[in-house]
């Protein structure tokens, strides 16, 4: 049989085909369901599921959370991003499901958006903290299994790994800066020796959200964590900027950033490190588990970006000035990581 040729970069290049070799340039293909068809047995899935959870002791639930998802994430990657917008929006919003799900604060909280946005500061904390034991038992059962799935287990995770990056900047750096854009509560600064022992000069905490502050205030008083309200938009109008910082980074925000404002934001905070300063961000890898679930019965929308997408981050920073690149994910394969080093 024919090889391939391979061009100068490692490519195989279309060979013709042997004489006598049947090729199908177009085969058929199987009619795919109108959405009315999907949505008919999306809807008896749910209701069937409803049924059982709605009657069922702990085990049942977790089981028909396990079912739940599962059905979810598969249906989300066999339709088109139409269809299945549609069927958050038509069928799952105004499904019995939602308000019984509903009963678990954390979902419920994102659906809501007491401040304006689903990823609040307030919901990640209903995945630092385990408040099962204020709730009865729907919501209580729904909360634990949403507490332990892989993506709050990967939210943790990251909360450990900033507190670890925070002290690896006090050890080299006595008089070191750090930022952290779209902050939060800042969990990961009560998880931080550095912190704690005043063995860093300044950690700013950067948020648009006046009652996070607050919190971190109420938190901090007095120490070496400064508050600073502002939003990205003032970040890259340059109505806000920092410099001669050791470690900047970014938790949760770059999920809800478009490429070209991720780039431009990436270029500004690499510009705000001091040679040796390294910038974290941080990205939900495309589609993991619970995705399905989020937008379903959360109404909560990401944006994900695979390791490809990480890299385009650096499109507007100059290589020149880099010194290293690392992209690396968690343990959960949920997170990915950019961390660049200034030269």
């Amino acid at each position: 049989m024919r090889q391939p040729i391979l061009s100068v970069h490692g490519a195989a290049l279309p060979v013709a085909p042997e004489a006598n070799h049947l090729v199908l340039v177009n085969p058929p293909r199987e009619e795919a369901p109108l959405p009315e068809e999907v949505f008919t047995e999306a809807r008896e899935w749910l209701d069937s599921l409803h049924s059982r959870m709605m009657q069922g002791p702990d085990e049942t639930l977790h089981a028909g959370m396990t079912a739940l998802h599962g059905g979810l994430i598969h249906r989300r990657r066999q339709w088109s991003p139409e269809v299945w917008k549609r069927f958050c929006q038509e069928l799952a919003r105004k499904h019995p499901m939602r308000p019984f799900l509903h009963q678990c604060p954390f979902t419920r909280h994102a659906f809501e958006r007491p401040r304006g946005y689903a990823g609040d500061a307030a919901l990640i904390d209903y995945l630092y903290m385990d408040h099962a034991a204020d709730e009865l038992h729907a919501g209580r059962e729904i909360y634990r299994y949403m507490h332990g799935q892989p993506s709050a287990r990967s939210v943790r995770e990251r909360r450990e790994l900033l507190a670890r990056m925070m002290d690896e900047t006090a050890g080299r750096r006595p008089d070191g800066r750090v930022l952290s854009v779209a902050c939060g509560h800042l969990r990961e600064a009560e998880a931080s020796r550095a912190v704690a022992e005043r063995r860093l000069q300044e950690l700013i905490a950067f948020d648009q959200d006046p009652v996070s502050l607050a919190e971190i205030s109420r938190l901090h008083p007095g120490g070496i964590v400064r508050p600073v309200c502002g939003s990205v938009r003032s970040l890259l109008a340059g109505k806000v900027a920092f410099q001669d910082l050791d470690f900047a980074y970014s938790a949760g925000l770059y999920d809800y950033l478009s490429d070209s404002v991720a780039a431009r934001l990436t270029a500004l905070l690499f510009q705000m490190l001091r040679p040796g300063g390294r910038l974290l961000v941080a990205n939900f890898a495309v589609h993991p588990p619970e995705t399905g679930y989020m937008e379903a019965f959360m109404d909560w929308w990401l944006t994900y970006r695979d390791e490809d997408g990480m890299r385009d981050l650096l499109s507007e920073t100059p290589l020149e000035q880099v010194d290293n690149v690392r992209l690396f994910r968690d343990s959960q394969d949920n997170v990915i990581y950019l961390e660049v080093t200034r030269r």
